[in-house]
């Protein structure tokens, strides 16, 4: 794959300091380029050592001697590796990604350990089941117009037992891995209408509950369940229901949403792990994928219309 940056077939070189261009957008990145070169350099040297340590003692003949080196060189680099990784994702998020909010959001917050709640994320009934274990991180809040967002990672999970001849051995099934995105929709529901990614018999499944609208085509995708069917043809207005079908076609399969409470939620399903660097890893690939993850889900305020007020609350 072409490196981001690359010009007449020859690939730019990362600085050391300064601003990076990515995606059209120039990133004050400070000293990450140089810490990571750094570190890149001093794994290196490790590998090196051990390596060229373990073949001396190889030729040598010394078997044993030269094993014990090779893991112990082995087991260092490796923890070399998970601590320069920890260390330059820290900086990423502390120095660099505050940068895309505010690119986007004015007023927006960043918080790197903070999510979507555990409750935030069941209520909205988008799922089968509760998660048995749930994470979330890398918080982005704010308002766009007279909109208050906030959108996180979130991995939910379910437990799962199988017992064989050998006994009980457990295994873990993602529910969801993704964004999952909440904003005022400026009215109380006083039922919850949820749509989700259509699938064969689902007319059986979801019984009275389901909604039948005029959109042939959110048809197809969604099957939309409400507890108040006045209310979910009230809230899916022919407008409304474009603009879903439009982030359906870019995100095909990937969507789940939900009016509960006064409040739209999103989930987008993504397997990326957003947010992180690595020894690796291009600041410029990082930059790239991020700040467009930003950009997309910051825009979902415009996307679905919500500046627009067709209610009050009461």
């Amino acid at each position: 794959m072409q490196e981001i940056g690359q010009k007449s077939g020859r690939a730019e070189r990362e600085p050391e300091t300064g601003r990076v261009i990515a995606a059209g957008q120039s990133v004050e990145v400070g000293d990450f380029p140089l810490l990571q070169k750094q570190r890149r350099r001093n794994w290196r040297i490790i590998a090196l050592l051990g390596a060229g340590t373990a073949a001396g003692l190889f030729a040598s003949g010394l078997t044993t001697g030269a094993w014990i080196t090779a893991g112990i060189a082995a087991i260092l680099s490796g923890t070399l590796h998970h601590l320069y990784g920890k260390e330059l994702t820290a900086h990423y998020k502390r120095e660099i990604v505050p940068q895309f909010v505010r690119r986007f959001c004015e007023a927006g917050r960043y918080e790197p350990n903070d999510g979507i709640r555990i409750h935030t994320f069941v209520s909205s009934r988008l799922f089968n089941s509760a998660p048995d274990r749930y994470r979330t991180e890398d918080l982005i809040e704010g308002c766009i117009g007279r909109t208050k967002f906030r959108f996180a990672e979130v991995h939910a999970q379910k437990e799962q037992k199988v017992h064989t001849k050998n006994g009980t051995r457990t295994t873990w099934t993602d529910i969801f891995r993704g964004f999952f995105f909440v904003a005022d929709f400026n009215k109380h529901f006083s039922g919850q209408t949820t749509m989700v990614p259509h699938f064969p018999g689902a007319k059986w499944i979801a019984g009275r509950d389901r909604v039948l609208l005029e959109n042939r085509e959110l048809m197809k995708a969604f099957l939309v369940c409400s507890t108040d069917q006045t209310e979910a043809r009230y809230i899916l207005t022919p407008a409304l229901m474009e603009r879903i079908m439009g982030l359906w076609r870019r995100y095909p399969g990937k969507l789940k949403i939900s009016f509960t409470g006064s409040c739209i939620l999103v989930a987008r399903a993504c397997p990326t792990n957003h947010y992180e660097a690595g020894l690796w890893r291009s600041i410029r690939r990082c930059i790239e994928r991020d700040l467009k993850a930003v950009r997309e889900l910051t825009g979902l305020v415009e996307e679905l219309n919500m500046n627009t007020r067709i209610w009050t609350k009461q």
